[in-house]
């Protein structure tokens, strides 16, 4: 095992690349709603105006943010298209829809552009991202100060002037918002008036005879009346002057100074803005920190270079995102890289006006800077480690540290960020309708593993439960196996109602019921009087919602320890006829007798069929498929599905088995996930796969540990074996659960834990790593669960006791075991640290589980109560039944 390093993978980059949180360091402001009405679309992917600007529509750049766009409102990818969907939706909801994907934490804003009216205020972007700032255009400041003075010389009369008439209030302005908290930056659009070849040595005679002329030019004659008209300074004399005393009060109070560099709108003479013409302006200000804008396009090497050889100056990458196309974008990142220091590229969106622009530039930054990056890994520039560090300096780090906005950032989880299966909107719903969709089924599992639903029609869900919910009895989620009676022991009577609401970022079209779909729902409390004065500090008189569960522990995770978690969660089961020629519940009709990937599975026309039409359906419901196969009882097949962020994998699980068991009935087949259904075959498990994810790569410790694993890896592992007995509670919950944990069943009875070994619960699986020689992956397969579990309720089990032992430090002292432990001597099982076998029986396994407080704490008080109560009273009503009837009642259920 001594060729096993550090697992991170390609896979690793590019969820970095797709899910940590980005500081646009350079943007302009949003038009507020009545002002976008004016704004053509076309302006977030060209700097053409008029006539040019509807020429654009032919551009590389255009055709491919439509169809970005496209994808984003679930429309036909045309620009007219999209235009109908941005004119039909409210103007805020617009902006919500576009901003919610992008993972933008801050923005940073020049609110100089003047082009419009209309623009929000720097502050009112805060909601769609956590915090905004603002840079100040200094041109802007200058000619305010100006329009100022031109007022009082007119109404003085008098005709002297004095440079420090100017200087001075000037500066004053410049250093007021300096220290402001709300500005972080200054900016220059000296390309755009004069060019970047800056005088650097001011002659202030010159000065004063420009600004006179200057302000003679904003006074204008109307026979009798004189009156002060804006006007734009383009005078060099006067750009290049007030650059230099900005500078000054940027250095003396240490912000950043943006420089536009490279192109931008035709009034630009693209030949001046040539960042090379800077070099006298950088060598006379060294400590200044400098931005050069927009790559310096098309002078990216030219950029990359000063960044290189100057300690101040610094590159932003905005603008080419989204105004050029894939291949430039990515070509313009390799020029920079080729020898920038990657600790001084900024990126921004350039967004300006219109939230699509902020949208599409950043997918599209985060599709380009991951091909970028593994290219550059392949080519040996970077590590993979490294190039994760660049990503996240790129993206976050750089300008967090350079405006010194001290961010934590905000990981994205993995079924929020870009690129993952789909956010849906409003739109998107309405377009489920336009597809045939009559009804939505509001979904949740409840604490014995019953998949139940409510109905609503279409236009009822759209209208009011996207944004109101249903409400259901309290105790609908605590109900028992047996039947819709109520166990006394639970908190929950017959009194008492819930909120459910709708995870929209889960709802699917269920292909094989086409007027249907199908979504995952979260519960949130209804308070009334009597729940205001509820007595117990230990519980709360609320159900719990086990979704929430599982994703606050995977929260917690990655807050307390930095760490992720990656599941992928197998799906046993059994295909059935309708009769039984046993005449045992227990021993169904399966609908073959093959063993285990026997080609014979698939020579039955309608077991195939059924196989294929399952297959298909899922991929339908954007569940992607990594294989299947038949398994080694008769009937019994399994799908392995890809694995995703703990509580997706746990969603996508349920849907999985709804879609096997609704497919199959439309075959007159009946599936099943019973755990035993034969006496003398392997049973039926839903093992979980578990691979952790240290946030901050630089952080993983390798010791000198008999596992070869990560210091974290083996607190996991040793988390969870301390906790094993307990956890079988909840990861095997029915009486028929203990007959498949049985020696010899490919399960594994004792405590323990192995490399590629099947007769231990917890199995350690290696894979190479793509992209590597020689190098593998690590994941922990859960071999002690079977589908009459609760996914989250199980899933939230074993990450509570992993990351328990990640808190506590644990150590494995238990050796790995490459054997079937019930066949190694007593002695030689006790070397390893194998002493304890899985309990026996559900009792056992609650009895364990009522002892286990840590693990108990961890869940949840409320869960744990709730759930030991319903499933003692499950057993004692068992207890009176046959052994037939029992599996008649888990055959029907489960």
């Amino acid at each position: 095992m001594s060729n096993i390093k550090e697992p991170v993978t390609r896979d690793t980059l590019l969820k970095t690349v797709n899910t940590f949180p980005i500081i646009d360091n350079h943007a302009h402001n949003l038009l507020n709603s009545s002002a976008s009405l004016s704004c053509p679309l076309e302006v977030c992917f060209s700097e053409a105006r008029g006539e040019a600007l509807q020429k654009s529509i032919e551009t590389s750049a255009l055709k491919r943010g439509v169809r970005q766009l496209a994808k984003l409102y679930n429309c036909e990818a045309t620009l007219e298209s999209v235009k109908c969907v941005t004119d039909a939706i409210s103007y805020e909801e617009l902006c919500r829809t576009c901003f919610d994907p992008t993972g933008i934490q801050c923005l940073l804003l020049d609110d100089g552009l003047d082009s419009l009216d209309g623009l929000r205020d720097v502050e009112s972007h805060v909601g769609l991202v956590e915090c905004a700032k603002r840079i100040v255009r200094i041109e802007r400041i200058a000619e305010q100060t100006i329009s100022d003075l031109v007022i009082s010389f007119k109404n003085s009369g008098n005709e002297n002037l004095e440079l420090k008439s100017f200087q001075d209030p000037f500066k004053n302005q410049l250093e007021t918002l300096a220290r402001s908290d709300l500005v972080v930056s200054f900016k220059s659009i000296a390309a755009y008036r004069t060019g970047l070849n800056i005088n650097c040595d001011i002659d202030y005679n010159l000065v004063v005879r420009s600004l006179a002329k200057f302000i003679l030019e904003c006074v204008v004659s109307d026979g009798e009346k004189t009156k002060v008209v804006e006007t734009r300074l383009v005078d060099k004399i006067l750009i290049d002057y007030i650059l230099n005393l900005a500078i000054e009060v940027a250095v003396k109070y240490d912000i950043p100074i943006q420089l536009h560099t490279g192109f931008g709108d035709n009034d630009l003479d693209l030949l001046t803005s040539n960042p090379l013409h800077l070099r006298k302006l950088i060598e006379k200000y060294p400590t200044a920190k400098i931005i050069l804008l927009h790559s310096s396009y098309p002078y990216t090497r030219q950029a990359g270079y000063l960044a290189s050889v100057y300690s101040n100056v610094y590159v932003d990458i905005g603008l080419v995102f989204p105004m050029i196309s894939a291949t430039g974008q990515e070509t313009n990142l390799f020029e920079l890289l080729e020898i920038c220091p990657t600790n001084k590229i900024l990126f921004s969106t350039d967004g300006h006006y219109l939230p699509e622009s902020f949208y599409v530039a950043t997918i599209q930054v985060r599709e380009a800077l991951g091909k970028v990056l593994l290219k550059a890994v392949e080519n040996e520039d970077f590590t993979i480690e490294e190039a994760i560090k660049i990503a996240k300096q790129i993206m976050f780090e750089n300008s967090n540290e350079l405006y010194k906005l001290n961010l934590n950032p905000k990981i994205i989880s993995n079924q929020e960020y870009i690129g993952s299966s789909a956010r849906i909107s409003n739109l998107a719903l309405k377009e489920l309708k336009h597809k045939g969709v009559k009804y939505v089924r509001l979904g949740w599992v409840d604490f014995t593993n019953m998949l139940r639903f409510r109905a609503v029609p279409i236009d009822r869900f759209i209208q009011k439960t996207v944004f109101s919910g249903i409400t259901i009895a309290k105790c609908l989620n605590t109900l028992p196996v047996y039947g819709d009676v109520l166990v006394k022991e639970t908190d929950f009577g017959p009194s008492g109602e819930i909120f459910m609401k709708p995870d929209l970022n889960t709802i699917v079209h269920l292909p094989y019921l086409p007027a249907h779909a199908f979504v995952h729902m979260s519960f949130e409390n209804k308070v009334t009087p009597d729940d205001v004065s509820y007595p117990s500090s230990e519980s709360s008189p609320y159900p719990v919602c086990l979704r929430s569960c599982l994703k606050n522990i995977v929260e917690l995770a990655r807050k307390e320890f930095g760490i992720d978690f990656l599941v992928g969660i197998e799906s046993e089961f059994l295909l059935l006829r309708g009769g039984n020629a046993n005449h045992q519940p227990y021993q169904p009709n399966a609908v073959d007798n093959t063993v285990y990937c026997a080609a014979a599975a698939y020579r039955d026309f309608s077991t195939i069929q059924t196989i294929e039409q399952i297959l298909d359906a899922l991929q339908d419901q954007n569940i992607e498929l990594e294989q299947f196969h038949p398994e080694s009882a008769p009937g019994q097949f399994e799908i392995i599905t890809s694995p995703d962020n703990p509580l997706a994998a746990a969603d996508k699980v349920v849907i999985t088995r709804q879609t096997i068991y609704d497919v199959a009935a439309k075959n007159l087949l009946k599936a099943t996930f019973i755990p035993k259904p034969f006496r003398d075959k392997a049973g039926t498990a839903s093992h979980f796969h578990i691979s952790i994810q240290e946030i901050d790569q630089s952080k993983k410790i390798y010791d000198d540990h008999h596992s070869k694993l990560s210091r974290k890896e083996s607190f996991f592992v040793a988390g969870i074996l301390s906790h094993l007995k307990a956890i079988a509670a909840l990861t095997l919950p029915t009486i028929s659960s203990y007959e498949r944990t049985v020696i010899g069943s490919w399960t594994g009875k004792w405590i323990s834990w192995g490399i590629e070994n099947r007769e231990t619960p917890i199995r350690a699986c290696y894979l190479p790593r793509e992209g590597t020689k020689g190098e593998m992956d690590v994941n922990f397969e859960i071999k002690c669960v079977d589908a009459t579990a609760n996914p989250y309720l199980a899933l939230a089990a074993i990450l509570c006791a992993g990351i328990d032992g990640i808190r506590k430090e644990m150590e494995l002292k238990m050796h790995y075991c490459n054997d079937d432990p019930e066949y190694l001597s007593p002695e030689t099982r006790a070397k390893l640290g194998i002493t304890e076998q899985l309990p026996d029986s559900l009792a056992d396994s609650l009895a364990e589980l009522k002892k286990d407080e840590d693990l108990t704490k961890s869940i949840g008080y409320d869960i744990i109560k709730n759930y030991i109560a319903l499933k003692e009273g499950e057993l004692k009503f068992f207890k009176n039944l046959s052994k037939d009837k029992i599996y008649e009642i888990l055959l029907e259920r489960f």
